[in-house]
């Protein structure tokens, strides 16, 4: 099922190429707003990295839908194992905690990629006078899993049913545990929502 973009749309840019891994993307599906991202990793060895676009994090809006949904077959990674390909329709991230250099912290979608691999997802809620812009990956550094208690902003919830016309919901109870991996990064801290990411278990 597609992930759909939402938040503030920035300016055109140009199909952004970092030494390490590349990211362009392509319509998959121009009618009905759906974009396919490639990444490529240039290296030989293994890379982790986020995705920033259209003035967010990928995966930081309407993550609770996703991993409150099995249709989604979203998880929270446990280990930064390089994604395996099953085609772009069926490609899918896991979530991740990413830390900032103000240690704020954000979920958001991490993917690793193997030396030399190339991988790809799908992505709704875009147009052709609204399409992706100033994107760029975020490399990371990863850290082993631990417990995070995380209570999600319930306006993104809200938001995704009334852009999608659906009627899901985000998990319960709100907060809740999740043991994940952290993506720490050097970029600088963007949050759609006002999600509250504290280390150790909820109480």
């Amino acid at each position: 099922m597609n992930r759909f973009a939402g938040g503030v749309i920035l300016g055109n840019k140009l199909p952004e190429t970092l030494d390490r891994v590349s990211v362009s993307w392509s319509w998959y599906d121009k009618i009905n707003g759906t974009v396919e991202w490639i990444f490529k990793n240039n290296t030989t060895g293994i890379e982790s990295f986020l995705l920033f676009r259209n003035g967010y994090y990928f995966g930081n809006a309407f993550w609770p839908v996703y991993i409150n949904n099995s249709e989604f077959n979203e998880k929270f990674a446990i280990s930064p194992l390089p994604l395996i390909d099953q085609g772009a329709r069926n490609d899918n991230a896991p979530l991740c905690v990413a830390e900032f250099p103000d240690k704020k912290k954000i979920v958001c979608f991490l993917f690793t990629l193997s030396p030399g691999q190339q991988w790809s997802m799908l992505e709704g809620g875009f147009s052709e006078s609204l399409p992706p812009s100033a994107y760029s990956v975020s490399l990371a550094i990863i850290s082993g899993a631990r417990d995070y208690c995380i209570k999600y902003d319930e306006t993104q919830v809200s938001d995704w049913d009334s852009q999608t016309g659906t009627t899901y919901k985000g998990y319960e109870p709100n907060p809740s545990t999740f043991n994940t991996v952290k993506a720490t990064v050097k970029t600088s801290y963007v949050s759609l929502f006002k999600d509250i990411v504290s280390d150790g278990s909820c109480p």
